[in-house]
C-alpha cells in the first residue's frame, strides 16, 4: 500500500477520524474495552466502517509496525476492498 494510505495507533487514528480522512477502522480484539467502545462510538457518529479483528500482533504484523492495536484506512478503494473482504467473511461464517 502506498505511503499515506494508512494511519495507526490511537492518537493518529483519532486525528484522521476527526479530520474526516478515515474511511475504515480496524481495532484488535485484545485492545482495551475502553478503546474499542471509544472507536466504535466515534466511527458510528462519523459513518465510518468499524471492525474488531485479530489481535495486536496480527495488526502490527500486517502494517509492519510493533504494538499497534488500531489502524485506519484512508484510501477509498482500499477501504472498499477491506469492507468486501469482511462482508465475505461474515457471509461464510453464517
Amino acid at each position: 500500500m502506498k505511503a499515506g494510505k494508512l494511519a495507526y495507533g490511537t492518537d493518529m487514528c483519532l486525528d484522521k477520524i476527526k479530520f474526516k480522512k478515515a474511511k475504515l477502522v480496524i481495532i484488535s480484539e485484545d485492545a482495551s474495552n475502553n478503546n474499542k467502545e471509544r472507536f466504535k462510538r466515534i466511527c458510528e457518529e462519523n459513518d465510518i466502517s468499524f471492525y474488531e479483528y485479530g489481535n495486536k500482533e496480527d495488526i502490527s504484523f500486517a502494517i509492519g509496525k510493533s504494538n499497534k492495536s488500531v489502524v485506519a484506512v484512508l484510501d477509498n478503494n482500499f477501504a472498499k476492498s477491506i469492507n468486501k473482504m469482511f462482508e465475505d467473511l461474515k457471509g461464510a461464517i453464517i
